[in-house]
């Protein structure tokens, strides 16, 4: 038995089920915050051990200069290290929401959209915006030429400015 879908359970459907893919998608991102968070601290943890070693460690100040130089290098190469691994899994979950988002208006586009491809004389929709603007330029050159503009027949391309005169 071939029947169509209906469009009302298949709107709904996938209006429901978007907000908890997304909200899946939230929780990951959350959750890589939060597994960044615990770098965070456990670099600031590590930073203050190694300076308070330093401060009972050292005899004279240029041990204590080293050792906090060496504490305050560590530090920056695990704060490189976070903002790195942060920039990924930014551009990673952003990645994943715009598919998601992109799916979702799709479904809904595809799903609004069905009853009118049915009409007489209704061309199928252009899928993307890249194929509307293929289409738009495709259609450009047969409605005819734009007018030139020509800037020596105005009045304002004769005007002479007044620092090209010299005064």
């Amino acid at each position: 038995m071939n029947r169509e879908p209906d469009a009302p359970f298949e709107l709904c459907r996938a209006e429901l089920s978007a907000p908890v893919r997304l909200g899946r998608l939230a929780e990951d991102w959350r959750r890589d915050l939060n597994t960044l968070e615990a770098h965070r601290i456990r670099r600031d943890r590590n930073a203050m051990q190694h300076i308070e070693a330093a401060l009972t460690g050292s005899g004279d100040w240029f041990g204590f200069a080293s050792a906090v130089q060496a504490a305050t290098h560590e530090y920056a190469n695990e704060s490189l290290a976070i903002w790195g691994e942060a920039i990924s899994l930014t551009a990673q979950h952003q990645g994943e929401w715009l598919a998601e988002l992109d799916s979702v208006f799709g479904s809904w586009r595809t799903l609004w959209h069905a009853p009118l491809q049915k009409l007489p004389g209704i061309e199928p929709a252009v899928g993307s915006f890249s194929g509307w603007m293929r289409t738009w330029q495709d259609a450009m050159p047969h409605l005819g030429a734009w007018p030139k503009h020509d800037p020596a027949s105005t009045a304002d391309a004769q005007a002479v400015p007044d620092t090209a005169k010299g005064g």
